[in-house]
């Protein structure tokens, strides 16, 4: 459907009341959106309107890239583009197809809507595009978490509700989330089901869970329900929520015994207090409800029971009765009693067991202990470190002669065991010692257990063994490198053997296992390193060469010795330093150029390339001529240092020189520097830039007139010095011939063509040329053929004439020189004078002759050594006489050359040891003088101690004394003078540097006779710890030493780098060796080798590395309780191997104790203390006291030793009544009945007899008199009711006095009696300053808000205060502390949907019944700025009229925010414009954009607005923003008229045919559409000759032309296509220059053929930048002084390109100038112009041109 409707008014677009709208069909199923509205906003402006056009497609998400979206309505000939970039959608300009430029995902996208614009090209019609991305059912539902924990009580009831977030689905419409929530799992016996309710407001449903029977927490205490949830798609998809569902405890079991009953056999006279066994009860409840108390009857006396432990223990001596069976005499005494377990659930559940104590007789023998070990003939027990848990170490056998209890024992270790690494497992035999734990013989290596065993008798009675357990190595530890990285940095040109590093790893193990062996993994491919495989040296062993590989990195493995070894790895990198061992190598050494001989000076020759792999200044090559070339060639060529581009400096000639071999050095920088050199063969092409010659200029030729026809008469010569086609010389005779004689086009030879007979002419006057291939033609020839008959010959007065002239020195003339005079005689027949030439034999012409006189003279310059002998044959004529002969001028002579040597400097080698006489350089010299002058002597004028002389005839250097320099000095420089013989004499000089090569005649010398040091024995493996320095007087090669140890390292514990550095090789050990004395050779690399020895001393310090050791494991000592201190005890002993400080040992114990002292020095043992063994038995069950020792020696780092001290105490009576425990508790009910049994306290007195009985009385703590205690059993029970609101505790002081004669014993202890609670109050809470609060709508969630406290003036359960939120928590927003009343944000909160929360805060007890509180507390929420303002999605484009007024508004944008306060306000700006120009503003309240400058289309046609909206939000760092682009199209207005940019001047040649373009004019129109459309017309001019094209401006001929006027003059008008009324145009006054054959006549000509000139880019227009000068002659034009006047005819790019008219010149001054600005960033910086210069005259036009760069 079209429906356009635009109504103009005076060009001006007034409203657009309908729009374009057109429906397109996307790729996808369905009817597609109604057209969006276009409505005209306020602020809008009759100038501006909004887009005509607008399209909706709509796309499915998830399609691949490259899905047809639509295709949008286009134009021909446009092209069309988004507005802004996007990276969804791609645009073909073309074709208008819109596809997809990747997969969307819906999901992902702020909006499932895409508003867009779409431009054209010029004119500009936007589109306005909405695009839709329809949802895919491609998101399962998703639960807010992943799982959840829900709680029910054992004892809810059915229907019980829970609830659950429910979920949530990306997705939309259909695809969302449904209500089909399911348990998939986890729902044993069904007891739960879901619940789902439709929630009113219109959000997601309510999902509960709920119960649907009895649950039963000692059952089932944990559910695990997977819940799933599905969403409404085809196919669906589903997400799942894991749900752990807790079951709480109620108190609904009672304890229960592990037995029924239980039977306990005892020592008939066991001490009250004895633990008689314990008694275990468990409740399948938890908490409080399986918290357990043991009691016994209140009838019970001789038992008690601990209330917490259940162990039952004796109050008295024991007294049971003998109740025998039936046919049965003989059985035990036994008692049997009631033990009752109550747990504290409420309410109270009890169980019980039945005990049944048998009597045993008295315990009189010790238990004997034998230990066997494995295998059997072992003397100890040993054990791998690697021993599995369980395995056996030893077995103990234990005997004991009682029988019953008495001889039944029990084995523990004491002692030693501390980390409990060993057990002892019980058989009927014996006790096992096995493995129980991981051992680790790298932390201890050695354990000493203490082993006890004890009967079961009444006292028990015990024995004492040591078991001594080793253990043994295992290779279980990998060796471990110092360091996993290691680095090294060695220059490239160290010897081989160089030290690298030492990299070592250490293995914990010990043996076999703990030896590492090293090897290089990978790195090493070159083979440059070595690593010793004991030590983990790496040394180098190859040489290295950094131009191959800069860094290498190794890796190293070090393996352990073991049978299945482990390993370990590190790395090393290494930094090769470059050394400057690489001379540059030339990309070609031999190069082959040709050059033209007419290339200017600057041209380049070639460029030289040279690479150098070293580094810096040693890889930096720079470029020199050698001395040869630059003597050979002197200033011919320059070489640039930096790029090697060499290039001439002067101008060829290749008739003088065709070829040249130059020489490049090319030379590092290094030191000393390394250098190539490059020979460069460069050959001078010819130009034909000589015109041939012919010589002699003048034949005479007499022949007979009867000569045939055919016969060769005479051979014209010429020459050429060119080359190839440029000296092909093609002879031709120009005149006289009458048809008589022709000229071979080749050979020059003459011939007669017809018979001579037939000429009326006696004489003939030819006239020959010569012309070479290049077209070049010589200056003619004349060749003058008589008749014989009618010739006379001339006698002359000799034959031969010589003479002879002395050379001009120095190629200098000033005057030319006499010759001699040649005459001959003419004949008495003939008058007038003879006429003397020279015919042939001076081709230079360095001779004339007095054409009269026969005087002959030099005319220019006579060199000898260009030619010695002239032979001149001499014409001597008359009228009818001839006559020849010759001169012979011989040149003498001058001495003008200066001697010339080979070279002005040599390098060359002498040997150091070189006898007397040895030859040594041979010098080489010539002179191109003669005679005296060529005659050379040769001196040395600089010779050193006169070591050298030199043949004064031949030149031959030998040497004349021995050459004795100091060694430091390699290089002596000689020079030489050759000189001639000449007056005076000259001569030249040649320097001869001479390299001394080096003899081995010195050995290397030691900077000592000896050398001493000493070294820590520890000293590591692989340590450099002393440089040996020697030096040797020789160089190179023979001064390169390396060392080596020749005698006193038989063990090799030390060896020696190649620079001299002694290193540890092997381990050192001072107490196998204190010292070494090594001999030590140092050799050069001579031939032969030199060397010397030195002795080197090194003394072992001695290192603290032998720990002392005890002498016996195992000290046992004895002494009486009760003795004084410092009694004397034992002494123990250690040896050390060590010597001094480290052998002086120190004796401790390691135990922390104040019972015994060991003398540091001499390991005495004494008491510190008196002992009580009874005290010693009841704190640890034994009567010794075992301690570990310790020996330290007085090393830097103390090594020691450690063994076991056993002292054991004999018996003394002396001690109170103990009781069983410090202090007691109990717990009764408030509401407990008088008489109630409440606890019963134990005392026991380990003495004997009247002093081991006891009795009870309370002493304190019974305010009241509420308790009393039974003197003989120690039992409390109740005397008066308890209140525990009143007193809520009791402490009771007990005390228990034994019934001595004298001095009774007595102690006390204490019994604390707990009240406990029965719930009769409700919890409270306290007082509440606020009942709401207000927080802000970011609050991070578990944030804590406010924290409620409530209380239970009740105990326990009862006083347990749990908090909870019974209502008004919307959406599970708050959560709750049950325990703290911490109220915590559990949701975010959002202001915009709930303002304020009102929550039901409930505080309920633990009690049964459980009582509870509620509070109502509001919670309000304050508005954050979290929302940012928001343009609508629709696009935002205008279009305008170019030219509009200022401020005149154009569109009005608006965003919404809906946040509340200054949060919502929005005020607008805009950030960015392009173009940038500051050209819109906009009001920041409204949002009305309009114009702050002129609008120009030809600036811009469209304008691009970056639009932000933010918000007023205090303080301002919180403000929001968005950003909108509005698009403004210009639409054009005629305002510019054509420019004109072609040239102003044309030419047209003579004879041009019809229709052959003479020019093309151009014109530019700046607006756009038909006002920037240009036509032509001429309207002036001669419109019968010329033609213009109207749309393209070509101006061609109407006809051929003939000739051709000078000028022609052309007025070309441009117009634009705009509306009649509103055309613009301009004129063009065109210049047709007519060019003939004669206008380029040479009387005009430029100063220069080509100038060349250069302008900054931006300048103004007009700026000069060169003057080109054109100039005649008067007398060309007749002693007039026409004008002469300057065109440019062309102007292009140096690529030839044609350019617009960017340049203009004066016409008559020929001022060059910019006819625009220039950028050289438009692509064009270098241009090319054709400058014609004109002369318009009487005899037609002049013309001349020039080239002009301009830059």
């Amino acid at each position: 459907m079209l429906c356009l409707r635009r109504v103009i008014l005076y060009g001006l677009l007034i409203s657009v009341s309908h729009c374009l709208l057109i429906h397109a069909q996307g790729p996808g199923p369905g009817h597609f959106l109604d057209p969006f509205p276009l409505d005209q906003q306020p602020g809008d402006s009759a100038y501006s309107r909004a887009v005509d056009t607008r399209v909706q497609f709509v796309v499915k998400e998830g399609l691949p890239p490259g899905t047809f979206v639509g295709r949008i309505p286009t134009k021909p000939g446009f092209t069309y583009r988004f507005n802004e970039n996007l990276n969804v959608f791609k645009l073909n300009g073309t074709t208008g197809e819109i596809r997809t430029a990747k997969e969307i995902d819906r999901e992902a996208l702020p909006s499932d809507q895409f508003d867009l614009v779409v431009l054209s090209s010029q004119p500009t019609y936007p589109i306005d595009l909405r695009i839709t991305v329809e949802d895919v059912n491609d998101n399962s539902p998703n639960f807010p978490s992943e799982q959840v924990e829900v709680k029910f009580s054992e004892g809810a009831n059915p229907g019980t509700l829970v609830f659950l977030d429910p979920a949530e689905d990306l997705d939309t419409g259909i695809n969302d989330v449904t209500t089909e929530y399911k348990i998939l799992d986890g729902n044993d016996d069904n007891h739960f089901r879901l619940v789902v309710t439709t929630n009113p407001s219109g959000e997601p449903p309510f999902l509960h869970l709920e119960t649907t029977g009895k649950l039963d927490r000692e059952t089932k205490a944990f559910y695990t329900l997977n819940i799933s949830a599905q969403d409404g798609g085809n196919p669906p998809r589903f997400g799942y929520l894991k749900v752990n569902v807790v079951i709480d405890d109620s108190n609904d079991n009672s304890p229960n015994f592990d037995h029924s009953d239980y039977v306990v056999s005892l020592n008939e006279s066991v001490p009250p207090g004895t633990v008689v066994l314990q008694v275990t009860a468990t409740d399948n409840d938890e908490g409080d409800n399986a918290r357990i108390t043991y009691y016994l009857a209140e009838s019970e006396a001789q038992f008690t029971v601990d209330p917490d432990t259940g162990v039952v223990s004796t109050t008295q001596i024991l007294n049971c009765q003998q109740n025998c069976p039936q046919n049965q005499q003989s059985c035990p005494k036994s008692c049997v009693f009631t033990v009752f377990a109550r747990d504290h659930g409420i309410p109270r559940q009890d169980g019980r067991t039945y005990i049944t104590v048998n009597l045993l007789d008295s315990n009189d023998h010790d238990p004997t202990l034998i230990i066997r070990y494995f295998p059997p003939t072992a003397s100890s027990a040993s054990v791998d470190e690697n021993a599995q848990n369980d395995s056996v170490v030893a077995a103990i056998s234990v005997v004991d002669m009682d029988e019953g209890p008495n001889g039944e024992t029990v084995v523990k270790i004491v002692s030693g065991n501390e980390l409990e690494h060993f057990r002892l497992e019980s058989t009927p035999s014996f006790q096992l010692v096995r493995v129980n734990g991981i051992l680790d013989r790298e932390k201890i290596s050695k354990y000493n257990l203490t082993i006890v065993a004890t009967d079961k008798g009444t006292p028990p009675r015990s024995s004492t063994t040591f078991l001594i357990i080793r253990i043994n190595d295992v290779n279980d530890h990998n060796p471990n490198f110092l360091k996993t990285e290691y680095s090294a940095v060695l220059r490239e040109l160290v010897p081989i053997g160089t030290y690298v590093a030492s990299i070592t790893a250490t293995d914990e193990d010990t043996g076999i296992n703990s030896q590492v062996y090293y090897s290089i993994v990978s790195g090493n491919e070159k083979m440059w390193f070595h690593i010793d495989p004991n030590s983990g040296l790496l040394t180098t062993r190859a040489p290295l060469d950094r131009e191959q590989q800069g860094t290498i990195r190794l890796k190293i493995s070090a393996r352990d010795g073991g049978p299945n070894p482990k390993w370990a790895h590190a790395q090393i990198k290494i930094t090769i330093l470059d050394d400057n061992d690489e001379k540059p190598q030339l990309v070609d050494e031999n190069l082959t150029v040709s050059l033209s001989e007419e290339a200017p000076p600057g041209s380049l020759v070639a460029t030289l390339t040279a690479s150098d792999h070293d580094q810096g200044t040693n890889g930096t090559v720079s470029y020199y001529l050698s001395p040869e070339s630059e003597n050979a060639y002197p200033g011919f060529f320059q070489v640039d240092a930096s790029n090697g581009r060499l290039v001439s400096r002067l101008k060829f000639d290749r008739e003088a020189l065709s070829t040249y071999n130059v020489q490049v050095i090319a030379k590092d920088q290094g030191v000393p520097a390394l250098s190539s050199t490059a020979t460069v063969h460069l050959i001078i092409s010819d130009v034909n830039d000589n015109d041939p010659r012919i010589y002699p200029v003048e034949y005479f030729v007499p022949i007979r007139e009867d000569t045939p026809v055919n016969t060769n008469i005479v051979s014209i010569r010429a020459q050429d010095p060119d080359e190839g086609t440029n000296a092909q010389i093609h002879f031709a005779i120009d005149s006289g011939s009458d048809g008589f004689f022709s000229i071979d086009d080749s050979t020059g030879i003459i011939t007669i063509n017809k018979d001579l007979k037939s000429s009326k002419k006696r004489k003939f006057k030819l006239l020959v040329s010569a012309k070479d291939g290049g077209g070049r033609k010589s200056e003619e020839g004349i060749v003058l053929i008589e008749f014989l008959s009618d010739l006379e010959i001339l006698k002359c007065k000799q034959d031969v004439y010589n003479f002879s002239i002395v050379e001009d020195a120095g190629n200098r003339m000033r005057d030319g020189k006499d010759v001699g005079k040649v005459e001959c005689i003419p004949s008495r027949k003939e008058k007038g004078m003879l006429r003397y030439t020279i015919n042939s034999g001076d081709e230079e012409r360095i001779f004339s002759i007095d054409e009269t006189t026969g005087a002959i003279r030099s005319t220019k310059i006579v060199d000898r050594e260009v030619k010695g002998t002239y032979n001149l044959t001499i014409l001597a004529r008359n009228q009818n006489s001839y006559g020849s002969f010759y001169a012979i001028i011989q040149i003498e002579d001058v001495n003008d050359h200066v001697p010339k040597l080979e070279s002005s400097r040599v390098v060359t080698e002498i040997q150091e040891n070189s006898p007397i006489g040895s030859d040594v350089y041979l010098v080489k010299a010539t002179d191109p003088d003669v005679g005296e002058n060529a005659r050379i002597n040769y001196s040395l004028t600089v010779n050193p101690e006169n070591v050298f002389v030199i043949d004064s005839s031949n030149g031959l250097i030998s040497l004349n004394k021995p050459l004795r320099f100091s060694p430091d000095l390699t290089q002596i420089t000689i020079e030489v003078t050759a000189r001639d013989n000449g007056i005076p004499s000259l001569s030249s000089r040649m320097s001869i540097l001479l390299k001394i090569m080096d003899y081995n005649n010195h050995s290397p010398i030691f900077d000592h006779s000896s050398y001493e040091t000493s070294l820590l024995e520890t000293t590591s493996v692989n340590s450099r710890f002393f440089a040996l320095q020697a030096t040797d007087q020789d160089t190179g090669k023979n001064a390169q030493i390396s060392y080596e140890i020749v005698d006193g390292n038989g063990a090799q514990k030390f060896g020696v780098f190649p620079d001299g550095y002694l290193y540890v090789k092997t381990p050192l050990d001072r107490e196998e060796q204190d010292y070494f004395s090594l001999t030590v050779m140092a050799r050069d690399n001579g031939i032969p080798q030199r060397s010397s020895t030195v002795s080197v001393v090194i003394f072992l310090i001695d290192e603290n590395d032998n720990p002392p050791i005890f002498t016996n494991s195992t000290f046992t000592f004895y002494i009486a309780e009760n003795e004084p201190p410092d009694t004397y005890v034992g002494k123990i002993t250690a040896t050390d191997s060590d010597v001094g400080r480290n052998a002086e040992l120190t004796y401790s114990i390691h135990s922390i104790q104040s019972d015994f002292i060991i003398d540091a020095k001499n390991g005495f043992v004494k008491s510190l203390k008196s002992f009580d063994r009874e005290n010693l038995l009841q704190t640890t069950g034994q009567d010794f006291i075992a301690l570990e020792i310790i020996v330290q020696d007085s090393g830097s780092v103390r090594l020691s030793d450690k063994a076991q001290m056993i002292i054991y105490v004999t018996d003394v009576n002396d001690n109170p009544p103990i009781f069983l425990r410090s202090s007691y508790s109990a717990q009764i009910s408030e509401g407990a009945p008088l008489g109630s049994q409440v606890v019963r306290v134990i005392a026991s007195d380990i003495d004997e007899g009247l002093n081991g009985d006891i009795f009870y009385y309370l002493k304190e703590g019974n305010d009241g008199d509420v308790f009393k205690i039974d003197t003989t059993t120690g039992q409390i029970i109740l005397a008066k009711h308890l209140d525990r609101e009143s007193q809520p505790q009791y402490t009771l002081t007990v005390i228990a006095q034994d019934t001595a004669e004298n001095n009774p014993l007595s102690s006390s202890t204490s019994v604390k009696i707990d009240v406990l609670d029965e719930n009769d109050n409700c919890p409270e809470f306290s007082t509440q300053s606020d009942s709401r609060i207000s927080i802000i709508e970011t609050t991070p969630v578990n944030t804590e808000l406010i924290k409620f406290h409530a209380s239970d003036p009740d105990m326990g359960l009862n006083q347990q205060v749990s908090l909870s939120i019974t209502g008004g928590n919307r959406h599970e927003t708050f959560r709750i502390d049950p325990k703290s009343g911490s109220l915590y944000l559990n949701k975010p909160l959002d202001f915009e949907r709930y303002s304020s929360y009102t929550l039901n805060i409930t505080a309920s007890d633990a009690g049964n019944p459980r009582l509870s509180t509620s509070t109502p507390f509001q919670v309000l929420v304050q508005d954050y700025n979290d929302n940012a303002p928001m343009f609508p999605s629709t696009a935002i484009v205008r279009q305008i009229q170019e030219g509009i007024s200022i401020n005149t508004p154009i569109v009005t944008v608006s965003a919404e925010d809906p946040d509340s306060g200054l949060n919502g306000k929005v005020k607008y700006s805009i950030v960015a414009q392009d173009p940038e120009g500051n050209h819109f503003g906009i009001d920041p309240n409204q949002g009305v954009i309009h114009t702050l400058k002129a609008i120009d289309r030809e600036f811009a046609d469209t304008f691009r607005l970056t639009v932000v909206a933010t918000d007023q939000a205090i303080p301002t760092s919180i403000r929001l923003s968005a950003e909108k682009l509005v698009t403004v199209i210009v639409e054009d207005v005629n305002d510019n008229s054509p420019n004109f940019v072609s040239m102003n001047a044309a030419l047209l040649t003579k004879g041009t045919e019809k229709n052959v373009e003479i020019a093309r004019v151009r014109a530019k129109d700046l607006d756009s559409e038909s006002n920037g459309v240009v036509t032509y017309e001429m309207i002036s001019g001669d419109s019968s000759l010329f033609k213009l094209n109207r749309n393209t401006g070509s101006l061609s001929l109407k006809r051929g032309v003939g000739d051709v006027q000078p000028r022609y003059q052309l007025t070309i008008r441009a117009t634009d296509e705009a509306i009649q009324s509103q055309r613009k145009s301009s004129d063009l006054y065109l210049s047709i220059l007519g060019v003939s054959d004669k206008s380029n006549s040479g009387l005009l000509t430029f100063s220069q053929a080509t100038y060349k000139g250069s302008v900054l880019e931006n300048e103004p227009i007009g700026s000069s930048i060169l003057t080109v000068v054109a100039s005649h002659s008067d007398k060309s034009f007749g002693g007039n002084n026409p004008q002469i006047e300057y065109y440019i005819t062309n102007i292009t790019s140096k690529n030839g390109d044609m350019q617009d008219k960017l340049f203009d010149i004066d016409l008559r001054r020929g001022i060059l100038s910019t006819a625009a600005i220039l950028d050289r960033e438009m692509g064009v910086w270098k241009f090319q112009l054709e400058i014609y210069a004109i002369v318009v005259s009487t005899r037609g036009l002049h013309t001349t041109s020039a080239k002009v760069c301009v830059l």
